[in-house]
Protein backbone atom coordinates (compact mmCIF):
# COMPACT_ATOMS: atom_id res chain seq x y z
CA UNK A 1 0.00 0.00 0.00
CA UNK A 2 1.38 3.47 -0.77
CA UNK A 3 0.15 6.46 1.14
CA UNK A 4 1.22 10.10 0.09
CA UNK A 5 0.17 12.91 2.48
CA UNK A 6 0.55 15.80 0.95
CA UNK A 7 1.52 18.73 3.39
CA UNK A 8 -0.63 22.04 1.45
CA UNK A 9 -3.74 20.33 2.41
CA UNK A 10 -3.31 19.14 6.15
CA UNK A 11 -4.46 21.65 8.20
CA UNK A 12 -3.38 20.70 11.94
CA UNK A 13 -2.29 17.55 13.84
CA UNK A 14 -5.72 16.45 14.28
CA UNK A 15 -6.16 16.39 10.43
CA UNK A 16 -3.42 14.80 9.80
CA UNK A 17 -3.67 11.78 12.43
CA UNK A 18 -7.37 11.28 10.92
CA UNK A 19 -5.88 11.05 7.03
CA UNK A 20 -3.54 8.62 8.55
CA UNK A 21 -5.99 6.27 10.25
CA UNK A 22 -8.56 6.62 7.20
CA UNK A 23 -5.35 5.56 4.82
CA UNK A 24 -4.39 2.69 6.97
CA UNK A 25 -8.16 1.52 7.32
CA UNK A 26 -7.97 2.05 11.06
CA UNK A 27 -11.24 1.75 12.53
CA UNK A 28 -13.74 4.10 15.36
CA UNK A 29 -11.97 2.25 17.63
CA UNK A 30 -8.74 3.68 16.72
CA UNK A 31 -7.65 6.82 19.06
CA UNK A 32 -5.51 9.51 17.04
CA UNK A 33 -2.48 10.39 18.13
CA UNK A 34 1.25 10.11 17.82
CA UNK A 35 1.48 6.96 21.11
CA UNK A 36 -1.58 5.08 18.97
CA UNK A 37 0.12 5.44 15.43
CA UNK A 38 3.52 4.15 16.69
CA UNK A 39 2.06 1.02 18.95
CA UNK A 40 -0.03 0.59 15.12
CA UNK A 41 2.71 0.81 13.21
CA UNK A 42 5.59 -0.89 15.56
CA UNK A 43 3.34 -3.75 15.68
CA UNK A 44 2.93 -4.15 11.62
CA UNK A 45 -0.11 -2.96 11.21
CA UNK A 46 -0.21 -2.49 8.24
CA UNK A 47 1.97 -3.77 6.39
CA UNK A 48 3.65 -3.62 3.45
CA UNK A 49 3.16 0.59 3.57
CA UNK A 50 5.14 2.83 2.02
CA UNK A 51 4.11 6.16 3.63
CA UNK A 52 5.44 9.60 1.74
CA UNK A 53 4.66 13.12 2.91
CA UNK A 54 5.09 15.39 -0.02
CA UNK A 55 5.26 19.24 0.30
CA UNK A 56 6.80 18.73 3.80
CA UNK A 57 7.64 22.60 4.36
CA UNK A 58 3.98 23.13 4.54
CA UNK A 59 3.38 19.93 6.60
CA UNK A 60 5.78 21.31 9.52
CA UNK A 61 4.50 24.80 9.62
CA UNK A 62 0.65 22.79 9.55
CA UNK A 63 2.20 20.93 12.64
CA UNK A 64 4.06 23.04 14.09
CA UNK A 65 8.36 22.95 14.64
CA UNK A 66 7.94 19.95 17.86
CA UNK A 67 5.02 17.77 16.67
CA UNK A 68 6.40 17.40 13.34
CA UNK A 69 9.69 16.24 14.54
CA UNK A 70 8.44 13.84 16.72
CA UNK A 71 6.14 12.06 14.39
CA UNK A 72 9.10 12.04 11.99
CA UNK A 73 11.31 10.37 14.48
CA UNK A 74 9.01 7.83 14.95
CA UNK A 75 8.18 7.23 11.47
CA UNK A 76 11.94 6.84 11.11
CA UNK A 77 12.52 4.55 13.96
CA UNK A 78 9.80 2.04 12.93
CA UNK A 79 10.90 2.39 9.59
CA UNK A 80 14.56 1.46 10.54
CA UNK A 81 13.16 -1.71 12.67
CA UNK A 82 12.04 -2.95 9.86
CA UNK A 83 14.75 -2.47 6.93
CA UNK A 84 15.89 -5.94 7.18
CA UNK A 85 12.69 -7.72 6.69
CA UNK A 86 11.09 -8.52 3.26
CA UNK A 87 9.29 -6.08 1.12
CA UNK A 88 5.91 -7.50 2.54
CA UNK A 89 6.86 -7.01 6.02
CA UNK A 90 8.31 -3.50 5.44
CA UNK A 91 7.56 0.19 6.53
CA UNK A 92 8.76 2.61 4.33
CA UNK A 93 8.64 6.55 5.12
CA UNK A 94 9.69 9.02 2.71
CA UNK A 95 9.74 12.94 3.83
CA UNK A 96 9.54 15.18 0.29
CA UNK A 97 9.87 18.91 -0.26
Amino acid sequence: MRVVIDGRFVLDEADLHRRLAGAFGYGPAYRPGLSSLRERLAAGDPRPVELIWISAPSLRMALGRAAFDALVAALERIEAADAGRTWHDRFVFRVLD
